[in-house]
């Protein structure tokens, strides 16, 4: 225990030695590729999941109620320097002298750098997806994300969300998306996200039209791309009864077919025009500067 604690009293040539060859090692423990199936990294793994703020507090996160109130989105970004002191406690968990902070302070930037590589790991290992070694070569250098509170989050499971950035149409790889509790989802992208696109789960397919001036009728599509055409390109949809919300099938087929000069359609066809894809939100942020 003297030895430890009697660190600052060794010579200066021995503490330049120990600090150099302690550099060295951070420096190539900084450009070591990660593999996330390593038992070896197990300690990587916990903090990169603590930098995305699993088993961070949520009062933490959100200190007042009033913060989020009930059907709210909040966007924020996460400051790198909160997480350096977030791994920098974790850290310390283990350091007693002055040796030992001597020993952090040259190996917590390659801790913090490849904890930022294996975050990219985390939400696909959790899906049972394969993750390939050489997607974690870089390290994430910024994370943005929403708080959302709404009974949308309890009313509708397995919702799709994805985040745009504000040039382009690329979505942002997404980090962590979590129920918090049955209305209050949280969700963290690599990078800042200004759009949010909010989509019914593919599962959630179904045959369906639209009643227009006490009519059915169903917008078409282009039989080669399943692209939707204009919204005035429609078929009437028969209805044989509307108590027991039925239709004339061959009639609405009949109907379609007419429209694409064709003499009959086949059920693939039918199936594709009639198909009504899930519903699609948009959330996007007031200084967009694009946003009406």
């Amino acid at each position: 225990m003297r030895a430890r604690n009697d660190w600052e009293t060794y010579s200066k040539t021995l503490r330049f030695h120990v600090h150099r060859s302690l550099g060295e090692l951070a420096a190539n423990a900084t450009e070591q590729p990660i593999d996330p199936l390593k038992d070896e990294d197990e300690l990587i793994a916990w903090l990169s999941e603590l930098m995305l703020m699993n088993r961070v507090p949520f009062h933490y996160l959100v200190p007042a109620d009033s913060f989020l109130p009930h059907n709210s989105i909040r966007f924020f970004y996460v400051n790198p320097n909160w997480q350096h002191a977030l791994i920098d406690g974790a850290c310390s968990l283990g350091r007693h002298a002055s040796s030992d902070l001597s020993h952090d302070v040259q190996l917590l930037e390659a801790v913090f750098a490849s904890s930022s590589k294996r975050m990219k790991a985390v939400r696909p290992l959790l899906q049972r997806k394969n993750v390939q070694t050489q997607e974690l070569q870089q390290g994430v250098k910024e994370i943005g994300g929403f708080v959302l509170r709404s009974p949308l989050v309890r009313g509708w499971r397995g919702l799709e969300f994805q985040a745009f950035p504000e040039q382009g149409n690329q979505p942002l790889r997404a980090l962590r998306i979590e129920l918090l509790s049955d209305e209050v989802l949280v969700a963290l992208f690599e990078g800042f996200p200004y759009r949010i696109e909010i989509a019914q789960p593919p599962e959630g397919f179904y045959f369906g039209f639209n009643r227009m001036n006490g009519e059915f009728n169903k917008r078409l599509r282009n039989f080669e791309t399943g692209e939707l055409l204009q919204e005035s390109d429609t078929a009437k949809v028969v209805v044989r009864n509307e108590k027991l919300r039925t239709i004339d099938v061959r009639a609405t087929a009949n109907n379609i077919a007419k429209f694409f000069n064709k003499e009959q359609l086949t059920s693939a066809e039918f199936a594709l025009q009639m198909i009504k894809t899930p519903y699609i939100g948009r959330i996007v942020r007031e200084d967009r500067q694009d946003s009406n």
